[in-house]
């Protein structure tokens, strides 16, 4: 029954559509919302009942879609210019997430 409700929680269609090969304009990198779950561990004593009501962490990430390949979306939420600022040179304040764990993503 609990595996049912978990899967009800997932989309189907979890992809952005992005352009490949877009290192100069960060208008490119769609800015998104990802509703995704997590663990949650606790090394305290509990009931039985106590950790079969538990359910999983709800986490919620924002930033810059970088790309969705190979069961893994990847998010940025920082970037540096060029200094003739013509080009994103570096990115930072990354995420990874395994898209076998994300519920939604939109864009913002």
């Amino acid at each position: 029954m609990r595996k049912n409700r978990l899967k009800k929680n997932f989309k189907k269609n979890k992809k952005i559509s992005i352009p490949k090969k877009i290192y100069n304009e960060i208008e490119k990198y769609p800015m998104v919302s990802v509703e995704w779950f997590d663990i949650v561990s606790d090394s305290s004593w509990s009931s039985f009942e106590q950790i079969k009501n538990s359910t999983l962490a709800t986490c919620i990430t924002k930033g810059h879609l970088l790309s969705q390949s190979k069961g893994i979306t990847r998010i940025f939420g920082d970037y540096s210019l060029s200094e003739d600022k013509k080009r994103i040179e570096t990115i930072g304040n990354s995420t990874i997430i395994p898209n076998s764990v994300i519920k939604e993503i939109k864009k913002i």
